[in-house]
């Protein structure tokens, strides 16, 4: 039977890698830098030597930087899910506009138990619908939506503006200015999260996707 590691033994054994690795970029780049004596008078051969050494250089340095691209390539386990976590209304403007796909806001309580339950799954929702960030924090895929969450407790103003009373609340917007058209910065859905509420609001995501034709 196979034995599953522990997170804590998957997390140690990933900086492990990732030391390694930058152990051996630098090396190679150390090796790659090191300087040649030009002090006599260069003959063809020693030019032909100069110039092999330079493309030697070259590919270190990509050699390098291949390393250190593999250093935030990650396998699925390292990716996470981009929630934006968005606080007053400047900051529910700026993340509706940034472009039209569908955003996804979670509005959520810290002492609200049920928040914390649904917030695993909102995660999980955020990494099959949503973009996804490596560990260096750069989008490897961009989703069908945006995902973003609001905190009651530094945001009471604003979602009281929203018209949420109850956590944790689900709003669907589209994507974009309002005043642009398409429905642009307005709300679509409100779902109150229950037990099935994944399926209700991936059903909706679905559905407004297939109205805007994605």
């Amino acid at each position: 039977m196979t034995q599953q590691l522990k997170p804590t033994t998957k997390s140690k054994l990933f900086h492990l890698r990732t030391l390694l690795l930058a152990t051996v970029t630098c090396i190679i780049y150390f090796l790659g830098t090191i300087p040649v004596c030009h002090s006599f008078a260069p003959t063809h051969s020693h030019q032909l030597l100069h110039c092999q050494t330079t493309i030697q250089r070259k590919n270190n340095h990509d050699i390098s930087r291949n390393i250190f691209r593999e250093l935030v390539m990650e396998d699925d386990e390292d990716l996470r899910a981009d929630i934006t976590a968005i606080e007053k209304p400047d900051g529910l403007d700026s993340f509706l506009q940034e472009d039209d796909r569908l955003c996804v806001i979670k509005l959520h309580a810290p002492y609200c138990k049920a928040c914390r339950a649904f917030g695993i799954k909102f995660r999980k929702l955020a990494m099959e619908k949503g973009d996804l960030l490596n560990t260096a924090k750069e989008k490897v895929r961009s989703g069908d939506a945006r995902f973003g969450a609001i905190d009651y407790a530094s945001n009471v103003k604003l979602c009281k503006n929203m018209g949420v009373k109850k956590f944790p609340t689900v709003l669907i917007f589209r994507g974009g200015k309002k005043g642009d058209g398409g429905g642009r910065g307005e709300k679509l859905r409100e779902i109150v999260c229950k037990q099935s509420a994944v399926e209700d609001i991936v059903g909706e995501i679905d559905e407004l996707l297939a109205l805007n034709g994605r």
